[in-house]
């Protein structure tokens, strides 16, 4: 091939991957503000240093300001508590995001990276909270009011 044949091949190339850019998934808070459900598990840190199994269901609420709610049943090691939360997330153009929480009533921080699917209909997230392995999955109950 010749420099030629190669600078135009390359430069199809770079315009067809712009484009495919351009037209990729965009977000925004008001794109994904809203109620999800969703469902958690992996294992928790317990007190004595050893990992147990933990796992989550719950309703998770995002709004366009930047807060995010929500209430779950969480099982750790077998044993079930009603729980809610607050805090604040962040949503990228490229749909990741991160939010922290307040968990109650044992009042912990949670800290979580996500990505939204599916044109923000889907979920898929892992905690990073120290002594976390946890992934989660949701998926959109209703956009925001």
């Amino acid at each position: 091939m010749n420099t030629k044949s190669a600078l135009i091949t390359l430069t199809i190339l770079l315009h067809t991957a712009s484009l495919s850019f351009a037209g990729g998934p965009s977000c925004s808070m008001n794109k994904v503000s809203g109620s999800y459900g969703y469902t958690t598990s992996g294992f928790v840190l317990a007190p004595n240093g050893v990992f147990v199994p933990a796992a989550a269901a719950g309703k998770i609420n995002f709004d366009t300001q930047g807060n995010v709610s929500g209430t779950q049943t969480r099982v750790v090691a077998g044993s079930a508590l009603a729980e809610t939360y607050s805090g604040t997330y962040t949503v990228n153009a490229d749909c990741t995001g991160d939010f922290t929480v307040v968990v109650q009533p044992d009042t912990r921080t949670s800290s979580v990276h996500l990505v939204w699917t599916d044109n923000a209909k889907g979920v898929s997230a892992v905690f990073t909270t120290p002594g976390f392995v946890l992934t989660a999955t949701a998926s959109r109950i209703s956009p925001a009011d």
